[in-house]
């Protein structure tokens, strides 16, 4: 289901012919979805593009830096951070035993932390990306492209509205550290036998104990195939 919802400011804008509005739309997607992408807009042999004043992008994935690096020219206003480098893991956080799932990611956490926390319409692009390279402490916080972006423009020009509650005066380097992301991070392709682990730790039912402990089973067999298989 796509779902509209109406903002003030964002990166990625959408005017609705109904309220001319800006408005950005989300894919409410899980895993048994199947998702169609339709494009349209400016192409030419071998590019897709879509006009646009300044593009910032920021990429929670495991070697999400692949995604950038050496491709992102610093030429075509495009400024992009990525949770890590391009040969490893990022980091889930905050699990939630209720939920039985990890509702956060190290890198994720980090800056959306620091624009709830900041005046984001006096902090620069860059100064939010030293922050979350500063507390994702799991992972190589990355930059990509025009980094000059970095430096010029306002978090507040692409997450939100100019304007802001009066928020205290801070520095965001030393003022604010949640201990936690360190405490309870774990890698994003362990999240599955983490959680499971975590349930069965928490279990008080001799039957639910013994289902997870076969899925256990199953999760580390399959761990160690791949394991086995990407090193020969």
């Amino acid at each position: 289901m796509v779902q509209p919802q109406t903002i003030d400011d964002c990166g990625l804008r959408h005017f609705s012919p109904l309220c001319q509005k800006k408005v950005i739309f989300w894919i409410y997607s899980g895993p048994d979805d199947n998702v169609f992408v339709f494009f349209t807009d400016h192409g030419a042999v071998g590019l897709v593009a879509f006009p646009t004043g300044v593009m910032v992008i920021y990429i929670e994935a495991c070697e999400s830096g692949s995604m950038l690096e050496g491709l992102l020219p610093a030429n075509i206003n495009v400024y992009g951070t990525t949770a890590s480098s391009a040969e490893e893991p990022s980091y889930a956080c905050y699990y939630d035993a209720k939920r039985g799932t990890y509702l956060g990611d190290v890198y994720s956490v980090a800056w959306m932390e620091d624009s709830d926390a900041e005046q984001i319409n006096k902090e620069s692009l860059l100064t939010q990306y030293q922050v979350a390279k500063k507390n994702t402490n799991t992972s190589h916080v990355m930059q990509y492209g025009d980094l000059n972006l970095g430096k010029s423009h306002n978090v507040s020009e692409f997450q939100g509205a100019g304007t802001q509650p009066m928020k205290p005066i801070r520095n965001p380097f030393t003022d604010r550290y949640n201990d936690l992301l360190k405490r309870d991070a774990v890698a994003t392709v362990d999240v599955r036998v983490s959680t499971v682990v975590h349930r069965l730790d928490n279990s008080e039912s001799a039957v639910e104990k013994a289902a997870l402990k076969r899925e256990l089973v199953q999760l580390l067999n399959k761990v160690q195939y791949l394991d086995y298989h990407q090193n020969h």
